[in-house]
């Protein structure tokens, strides 16, 4: 490895980037990683067990290295990198500014990198009565297209738009509305409302009354919204209040943005930690994916928590703004003021998420232990077997995240050949589970910390037998449902908890609600065999009769239970018939 700035790259056997990284120096970097794994974080252990090669790109700087990492990590979505997931559940104001004009509209999509987003907004009514302030205040278009057509639409009538599809304003003449837009949603309402003063009184000036009148409308709105800034400092600051609070398995981040002494937005997000990252390090990466996405970069940013190398954020950020940007922590009584209330905000929205998973934690922490795991499972998937006799065999695969049931990642299976071989339909199951993940497939993503299955020793080995020949390095345990006792591979003696034991009610929990799961599936496929297929097998019996006596009976038991006679008698049916399906069906 070359002792040059760079980035590396971690990938597993089947060749999927598992973990991205940056370094000053790439063999420095590198030679931390491949040590005595005594020396590793648990997790860092874990996770260079599946390495199996590596590659790298030198970079000019330490600077450049950062960019590329951010664009690889985005691209790749590494198993093991920091997952930054934006709090998309609020709607934003869009503006787009790759268009000659420029489109304003309310979205809840992914950011496009070029526009100008403003928000997110918690109430969606309260953002669209707003809107109809603003449009009334800077008539920016709302239609997917601006090109000519041949008559304007409603909102040009209504003065809500400035009609650039007719032709009304040139590209510079609404670049300027755009920026006056933008200085308003930065809080620059008294630029605005000297401009607006000063138009109302040309206006009256020159005798346009009712344009006087509808400057003083907006006039009227501007300070209606100036009154409604819950935060107005006495200084007119330009500045970020960035705050993380750490957690077991994410950290939130909350961003305050601050403009011309007025709280303009708020964002929210949650750093998913797949590896024990220094918190340093982890509020770098989050400045920098943050920041390396928005053209609004302040003159001062302020945090909680220093990140790893701040001269190199600042540099970066200067050039991209193209003035100093002073990146530090709080410093005056009044910046400490509004960074504890950021502190405040992030600690209420963490407790609302996670206020009831310290216990969870715990258990989960306790599980570990005893079972002697390299890691604190977050993910345990648990898996069952149902059928009736052999016939329409199903497998479920129930997924616990953080100690509670997942239902959006369950999963079920239809053993497409029938067997009363319960671990060859589990064997079954596991390969399609672990092809589709290792295959990208987001539905299976990502893989478990723990496998548990339902059985003794015989089955935990055998299932362990499997995953070795997939290549799979997976804890797996099964719980054995008569006396409760939890089975580790090629350990012959079980190991048995308290029954009032948290860890062994948590494994008792999934079980039984894979066995739930699975039943249900099983249950669900008979049924729908019974209503389909009973009358299907019965010669003489074509759709046209088929549908008649089900409309009639409404299911097959009742046809089970029906006269002979009242079978005859219905429409496209006669005795032969009748008597044939009374004798398929054992009545």
């Amino acid at each position: 490895m070359p002792l040059k700035p760079g980035v590396y790259i971690y990938k597993d056997e089947s060749g999927r980037v598992i973990y991205v990284g940056k370094a000053k120096r790439l063999r420095d970097r590198m030679r931390s990683y491949f040590q005595s794994p005594d020396n590793l974080h648990p997790k860092v252990r874990a996770m260079m067990k599946k390495v199996a090669a590596f590659d790298f790109i030198v970079t000019g700087s330490e600077a450049e290295a950062l960019i590329l990492e951010n664009n690889l990590i985005k691209e790749y979505q590494p198993r093991y990198n920091i997952n930054l997931r934006d709090d998309k559940t609020y709607p934003y104001l869009k503006l787009t500014l790759g268009e000659d004009f420029p489109r304003l509209y309310i979205t809840r999509e992914e950011k496009d990198g070029v526009s100008r987003y403003f928000g997110p907004y918690p109430d969606v009514g309260s953002l669209r009565e707003t809107l109809k302030v603003i449009r009334s205040l800077f008539p920016l278009r709302s239609c997917r297209s601006w090109r000519q057509r041949k008559r304007a639409c409603l909102n040009r009538d209504i003065e809500r738009c400035l009609a650039p599809c007719q032709g009304e304003i040139g590209r510079e003449e609404y670049r300027k509305v755009v920026e006056d837009f933008i200085r308003f949603m930065e809080g620059d309402y008294a630029g605005i409302l000297r401009q607006k003063e000063e138009e109302m009184r040309e206006a009256a000036g020159r005798l346009e009354f009712e344009k006087a009148a509808r400057l003083r409308d907006q006039i009227a709105s501007i300070k209606k919204i100036q009154d409604r800034q819950k935060v107005s400092l006495e200084g007119d600051y330009n500045l970020d209040l960035v705050v993380m609070w750490p957690g077991g398995r994410e950290n939130l981040v909350l961003v305050f943005r601050l403009r011309r002494g007025k709280l303009v937005g708020k964002d929210t997000f949650w750093l998913k930690r797949a590896i024990s990252e220094d918190v340093g390090e982890e509020m770098e990466f989050f400045l920098s994916s943050y920041y390396g996405e928005r053209y609004d970069i302040p003159p001062l940013i302020l945090f909680n928590i220093k990140p790893r190398d701040v001269e190199l954020l600042a540099g970066i950020w200067e050039e991209k703004a193209g003035r100093k940007v002073a990146l530090r922590e709080a410093e005056s009584p009044e910046e400490k003021s509004l960074l504890e209330m950021a502190l405040n905000n992030a600690e209420l929205l963490f407790k609302e998420r996670y206020g009831g998973e310290e216990e969870k934690k715990k258990v989960l922490l306790h599980l570990s232990r005893i079972l002697h795991l390299e890691v604190v499972p977050q993910r345990i998937e648990a898996y069952d077997i149902s059928h009736l006799g052999g016939t329409e065999t199903v497998g479920s695969m129930v997924v616990f995240t953080g100690g509670e049931p997942d239902k959006k990642a369950y999963r079920r299976f239809k053993i497409e050949e029938d067997k009363n071989d319960d671990f060859a339909s589990l064997a079954e199951v596991l390969k399609r589970r672990f092809a589709a993940s290792r295959a990208g497939n987001p539905s299976f993503l990502p893989e478990p910390d723990l496998i548990l299955i339902d059985g003794g020793l015989g089955q935990v080995n055998r299932v362990k037998e499997v995953l070795e020949e997939m290549g799979i390095d997976i804890p797996v345990i099964s719980l054995a449902k008569k006396n409760e006792e939890i089975y580790r591979p090629g350990i012959s003696s079980p190991l048995v908890l308290p029954r009032r034991d948290e860890g062994l009610r948590l494994l008792q929990h999934m079980r039984d609600e894979a066995h739930r799961f699975a039943l249900g599936y099983n249950r669900q496929r008979r049924i729908k065999k019974l209503k389909v297929s009973a009358l299907d097998e019965i010669p003489g019996i074509g759709e046209k009769r088929k549908k008649a006596l089900l409309q009639h009976f409404g299911s097959v038991e009742r046809i089970k239970k029906a006269p002979l006679e009242e079978l005859a008698g219905l429409p496209g049916m006669n005795r032969k018939v009748a008597q044939k399906v009374k004798e398929y069906l054992g009545e």
